[in-house]
């Protein structure tokens, strides 16, 4: 069933460009690209430019079945295979349970278990369809907005926003934010506040930048100097010093552990460890940071390594 969704969707193009997650040809850094692209255009055009971070709460969970269902026949999932879905998905059922333990030994004294609970929402995790579906789901956000740019990977939600004055970036932001409640209200998704945050982006010689006020049902978006996006730590000023000094700590624990099995274990095993440790983290997101004259330092660790 999911290949054949899946071809579907792909032949009649339903999902949109700005979703990056769990499709061909689309990956964390595609996103990244995007979005550091877009920021770095609207800079280069002298705009002001506001992303917002949103952070969606147990978004696979909370699904609605009769909307997500509503959707797939929309997109032409129609008949019996829209009544093949509905079938996949209600009447799932879960219970919670609980293991009481001795502290000494570890051994088992009771079990615990809640009485079995229909779940009237979420998409089933671990499987395949669960993440397809999620997409169908979301897919439609980017297309109730115009002059917005978004940019999606899975449950991750963010939105540039550029504006020539601060008074019209002031208004298009209140206006985006309003319509992102409705829709975010009609879907029945919930965002979260505490975790959602804005970032206003300016030039480097700029230290004084653009930030208009931000509230989501009544809420005020507080705003960041740096944020950690799929991955990647940015800056409102697009420098990398951030990015450099997080790297450099996470690839000091492989450094130490390859060095302390030079001598206990073979070489493939060691070569097996650098890839899978090092190099892995190496190499994610090097096309936006590795060609600033700063990156020496961990290109010298990874001689030391090698």
């Amino acid at each position: 069933m999911y290949n054949r969704l899946l071809s579907f969707l792909k032949k009649f193009n339903i999902l949109t460009e700005e979703q990056n997650g769990f499709r061909n040809n689309k990956s964390t850094e595609t996103a990244c690209y995007t979005f550091i692209e877009n920021i770095q255009q609207a800079l280069d055009n002298n705009l002001h430019a506001v992303g917002i971070f949103f952070d969606l709460t147990k978004a696979y969970d909370v699904i609605n079945h009769n909307i997500l269902l509503h959707k797939l026949e929309s997109y032409g999932v129609r008949g019996i295979i829209n009544t093949w879905f509905k079938s996949y998905l209600s009447e799932r059922t879960q219970y919670v349970s609980l293991t009481q333990t001795n502290g000494n030994n570890n051994s088992k004294l009771n079990r615990y278990s809640s009485s079995l609970r229909i779940n009237p929402h979420g998409v089933p995790q671990g499987s395949i369809l669960g993440p397809l579906l999620f997409l169908i789901y979301i897919n439609d956000l980017p297309l109730h907005f115009q002059g917005v740019n978004f940019v999606l990977y899975a449950d991750e939600t963010n939105i540039l926003i550029v504006e020539k004055e601060e008074e019209a970036l002031q208004h298009k932001v209140t206006l985006v934010t309003r319509q992102l409640e409705t829709w975010f209200e009609k879907n029945e998704l919930i965002v979260n506040i505490e975790k959602t945050c804005a970032m206003s982006f300016h030039p480097r010689q700029n230290n004084y930048p653009t930030r208009p006020h931000i509230t989501f049902k009544n809420n005020e978006i507080t705003y960041r100097l740096e944020i950690k996006f799929l991955g990647l730590l940015i800056t409102e000023n697009l420098t990398w010093q951030a990015q450099f000094y997080s790297l450099c700590v996470n690839l000091s624990k492989p450094y130490y552990m390859i060095t302390s099995l030079k001598n206990v274990t073979s070489t493939q095993m060691i070569w097996s460890t650098y890839f899978a440790n090092f190099q892995s983290r190496l190499r994610y997101g090097i096309m936006f940071w590795g060609g600033d004259q700063r990156c020496t330092k961990i290109f010298r660790l990874q001689k030391k390594v090698i």
